[in-house]
């Protein structure tokens, strides 16, 4: 009988933890550029890496947890539990 090798351990890669503090502010954040229409940079992190994408808030549906975005002449729905940081 032939020995097959185990496969190796793949690296689990946790994603940012943030504190009450960060969610607090990227509420605020959020709030702000959907209320006064101005263009925020958010940063997701979503399948194991980061993106950002600088847009206006144009609805939040609470319901289904994502946020829809204008940037440039697209519409774009961001996943609200994947949201690590606005500036």
């Amino acid at each position: 009988m032939t020995a097959i090798p185990k496969p190796p351990k793949s690296k689990v890669v946790a994603g940012p933890k943030l504190t009450e503090t960060d969610f607090l502010e990227i509420g605020e954040r959020i709030g702000e550029s959907k209320e006064f229409g101005v263009e925020v940079e958010i940063t997701i992190y979503a399948h194991k890496r980061y993106e950002s994408v600088r847009g206006v808030v144009k609805e939040i549906e609470g319901q289904r947890g994502f946020l829809s975005m204008h940037v440039g002449y697209d519409n774009i729905k961001i996943n609200m539990n994947n949201i690590v940081s606005v500036k």
